[in-house]
């Protein structure tokens, strides 16, 4: 978050107020994840950053959800399906999303993040939990027509500038709720126990794989609802207001524009 004072700052909500962690650095901070300082940022003064580290990977799970792995016409997949987005691919909680002039099939994927907060590789799943920092919100906002010309995704996922992500770090609970709305009408709406493979399960995974470290992403997949599966289908159009809202913590509001911002 930015401060009015112009003070960029690593914040986290803590009983309804955002609790000062330190100066946004990069987020080379977190690579010892501070304590509050006591320090209490006034919200409506404050303008929202994404909360994203410089050096930061973004791993994202697919199909996670069971009622949208239904909606698109999967099986139950007995391991979490992974792809990679990448710092370009970010914005902010409240910036425009320009949609390329070569995507007529923008979609919206609301979903909950997990921030994770140590060093972590080959982790077991009984202690995976205690590495995550916090939740965040997030919308993997997806070019179809990319996705599908092959069956690599990372080429409709990892597109430039059309990520929104959070702001606030929220602590990790197991009734979290995340909801999507386009223009004011509630599309999805998920809970964090309803996963596949939650977050224990999914630290645990990515480290038997990757390294993770503090400032990591793990995008934790979509709930049904994605315009892509309704009939008939519906993508998002300029003009359009895509709202990610993880309950409690913060809702990302971010205007579809043409490839010309307008």
């Amino acid at each position: 978050m930015r401060a009015d004072d112009g003070r960029d700052l690593l914040v986290r909500r803590d009983d309804g107020r955002l609790a000062v962690l330190g100066d946004w650095d990069g987020g080379r901070v977190l690579e010892a994840v501070p304590a509050p300082t006591g320090e209490v940022l006034d919200e409506a003064a404050a303008q929202p950053l994404p909360f994203v580290r410089e050096t930061a990977k973004i791993l994202c799970v697919g199909l996670n959800y069971r009622p949208h792995i239904e909606e698109m016409g999967r099986e139950a997949p007995t391991h979490p399906t992974l792809f990679a987005k990448f710092v370009d691919s970010c914005i902010g909680p409240a910036d425009d999303i320009a949609r390329p002039a070569d995507v007529d099939q923008l979609d919206w994927e609301g979903e909950i993040a997990l921030v994770v907060g140590a060093h972590v590789r080959d982790e077991p799943r009984e202690t995976a939990s205690y590495a995550v920092l916090g939740v965040l919100a997030l919308n993997d906002v997806t070019s179809r027509g990319h996705q599908y010309r092959t069956t690599q995704w990372l080429q409709g996922k990892a597109l430039d500038s059309l990520t929104p992500v959070g702001s606030i770090v929220a602590p990790l609970r197991g009734d979290i709720e995340i909801t999507t709305r386009v223009d004011g009408e509630v599309v999805q709406h998920g809970s964090i126990d309803e996963l596949v493979f939650g977050p224990a399960d999914l630290v645990a995974y990515a480290s038997a794989l990757v390294r993770l470290r503090p400032g990591d992403i793990i995008a934790t997949g979509t709930p049904g609802g994605v315009g892509h599966g309704m009939q008939p289908p519906r993508h998002l159009e300029p003009g359009q207001l895509l709202e990610t809202k993880l309950a409690g913590v913060e809702t990302l509001r971010n205007r579809i524009v043409g490839a010309g911002g307008a």
